[in-house]
């Protein structure tokens, strides 16, 4: 079985899992793997849907092992684009894999039925080089986190109404201020209004932003020319992190009803902070299903995680948080009474995304479920 690699990430290798898949399994159907970095820029490298427009597909199964977001050139999930894609091509039955995590949950919230598509995640890399366990080193009783690595408007978003409340001053920030924002709020096709009651905590903070009024650190900003994820948290973000006990993440992507899973949440884990999620609806659900991981939920509130407006949701996760970010709970004696439920999470992670075994019989499981979907037969060979 050929497995075609059209383009991929500095960094972020493929892993073997299909080459080994189908080293050990017959199935009863021909299929066709493509693997690569999904990039709706065509200047930017990496594989968009105009290169998957070009490719004549023989079999009956393709397998899409996609890393990195599929998303549109106003960075939404490019739903409608992968719907146009499969119903293009009726004769063939599409396995789609990516780091959106559920996909197939928005799917069917806006009752989109694609019959030749199966919408899934593979663990798909195998790191160079392991995650180090953050050493933790002088926690600062009141201080907490956020590291935004660039400048999406979430983040701006996120940082603003912090930067409203009264306990942003316990709170260090990394941003970019040279670099104008990516996207506007209005560019996002699934962002309805804010609601009122949120305008002047935001406008507030805002004006605080603009003027740099907050905590920022001063950081080497990562560039894959210089470092691969793995190394820039090792080397970079590590030694910013063993002093610090709770961490705001601010994912890749925000205005979703799906998360999506990249370096940052991984990195919170070996980080061994206390995790506040602003990412797409259900990102501590899908975290808890798919690696088992303890998110703390007897010291953080995650009821946001549900909440499907994305201001409420963002603005949620913050309030309701409150006594992690206020200066009134002493962090570092929270971290150490829970200084062993850190390390089950760092040894979860790292049987799921660095033992090659353990992440392949996952990753096999999910590629069972995937041809019996598509009534394929799978043999042990």
């Amino acid at each position: 079985m050929e497995i075609k690699t059209l383009s991929s990430a500095p960094g972020v290798p493929f892993n073997d899992t299909l080459e080994r898949f189908f080293e050990k399994y017959n199935l009863s159907e021909d299929v066709e793997c493509y693997q690569f970095y999904f990039c709706p820029w065509g200047n930017y490298g990496g594989t968009n849907f105009d290169d998957l427009y070009k490719l004549n597909f023989k079999s009956k199964i393709v397998i899409l092992n996609v890393i990195d977001t599929i998303i549109d050139i106003d960075d939404n999930t490019a739903i409608k684009e992968i719907v146009k894609f499969c119903r293009t091509y009726p004769e063939h039955n599409f396995i789609i894999s990516s780091p959106h995590l559920n996909l197939q949950r928005e799917f069917t919230k806006r009752n989109i039925v694609v019959p030749n598509l199966y919408l899934d995640q593979l663990l798909c890399t195998t790191h160079f080089s392991n995650f180090k366990r953050c050493e933790k080193k002088g926690i600062k009783a009141n201080k907490w986190l956020c590291l935004n690595s660039g400048p999406r408007v979430h983040r701006v978003l996120a940082m603003s109404y912090l930067l409203s409340k009264d306990y942003s001053d316990n709170g260090d920030f990394t941003f970019d201020l040279e670099t104008e924002l990516v996207k506007q709020p209005y560019q996002y096709k699934n962002l309805r209004q804010m609601p009122d009651h949120l305008k002047g905590s935001f406008s507030e903070g805002y004006e605080k932003f603009k003027q740099g009024k907050f905590n920022r650190l001063d950081i080497t900003k990562f560039d894959y020319r210089d470092l691969n994820p793995t190394e820039n948290y090792n080397e970079i973000l590590a030694p910013i992190c063993q002093s610090y006990g709770v961490e705001i993440i601010t994912g890749t992507m925000f205005f979703e009803k799906t998360p999506v899973l990249s370096e940052k949440e991984m990195q919170s884990v070996w980080s061994q902070t206390f995790p506040i999620y602003i990412n797409g609806v259900g990102i501590v659900r899908e975290l808890k299903n798919i690696f088992g991981l303890d998110l703390f939920e007897d010291i953080i509130d995650h009821s946001y995680d549900e909440i499907e407006n994305h201001y409420e949701r963002m603005t949620a996760a913050i309030d309701r948080n409150q006594h992690l970010l206020d200066g009134s709970t002493n962090i570092q004696e929270l971290w150490y009474n829970n200084r062993s439920r850190f390390e089950s999470n760092c040894n979860k992670m790292e049987s799921m995304l660095c033992d090659s075994s353990h992440q392949r019989n996952y990753n096999f499981s999910r590629l069972k479920k995937a041809f019996t979907h598509f009534n394929v037969t799978v043999t042990l060979i």
